[in-house]
């Protein structure tokens, strides 16, 4: 039974590899011996039509999660361009809602969209907000058990921030950007000073996207170096080193706030 068990195994991988050189690497020699053909269609017609809708499916799904992206370069464009991403980054996960993480990284060395400066981090924040839309939070760690931990182990301890909370960091307005492109929104592109920096907070509060400037005082963007080096998974003792007396109100107020909520021991 066990062998029989393997050789189901082996045929199932070696069923999903041809397929998948089929759909993204436009290798269809292996996967046409599992499709059908007839009078109508060969096989490799078939196995066409097959790939034009997965890629169809996840184009659609791609300018779902990224329309302000799509609006700023046109939809032929934008279909065009993640025709060539999903070949390289092909789906790892069944689930729609978390593909599409990988599109900052590949539009980081896309030419053609060189010529707009911020479009880069427009995608990591749609990204960021659709992630925190569809991220759910584990059960908040008790706290009080930071009392138990020893000296030895607070050498080894991290913080865990909450998965719906993403911080962004740009030279660009574009936050200001994004809500231009908002249906109803009396903000108008050209009157954004574009070459802005700026601090995010991007957070679900319920069910509601919430986005949060930082305001450019040294307190507050202290807190949001703070968080972010929390989300390195910085060790304690590197936290106290680096932020000194502030640590423990920076500490105590970011668990308060629901921003951290777990920690580890490594």
């Amino acid at each position: 039974m066990k062998a029989q068990s393997d050789t189901n195994t082996n045929d199932l991988e070696t069923l999903q590899n041809d397929f998948i050189n089929a759909f993204f690497n436009h290798d269809k020699s292996a996967a046409t011996k599992h499709v059908l053909g007839d009078d109508t269609l060969t096989a490799e017609q078939r196995l066409g039509i097959y790939s034009g809708s997965v890629h169809g499916i996840l184009t659609q799904a791609l300018g779902q999660t990224f329309p302000v992206c799509k609006s700023l370069v046109g939809d032929t464009f934008f279909d065009n361009m993640t025709k060539l991403f999903i070949d390289k980054y092909p789906p790892t996960t069944t689930v729609f809602a978390e593909y599409g993480n990988d599109l900052p990284l590949f539009l980081s060395t896309f030419d053609p969209v060189k010529d707009i400066p911020y479009f880069v981090d427009m995608a990591r924040f749609e990204w960021a907000r659709h992630a925190v839309y569809h991220n759910q939070n584990s059960q908040t760690i008790d706290f009080n058990k930071l009392a138990e931990v020893s000296e030895e182990q607070q050498a080894l301890l991290s913080f865990k921030l909450s998965k719906t909370l993403h911080l962004i960091h740009s030279d660009f307005r574009i936050d200001d950007i994004w809500f231009a492109h908002q249906e109803n929104s009396e903000l108008k592109l050209e009157d954004i000073d574009l070459e802005k920096a700026v601090k995010l907070f991007i957070w679900k509060d319920e069910d509601t996207i919430k986005i949060s400037l930082m305001s450019h005082t040294e307190e507050d963007s202290a807190y949001w170096d703070f968080l972010n080096v929390v989300s390195e998974e910085t060790t304690l003792g590197d936290l106290a080193e680096r932020f000194g007396e502030q640590l423990p109100e920076y500490l105590n107020q970011s668990i308060q706030s629901g921003w951290i909520r777990s920690f580890a021991i490594n």
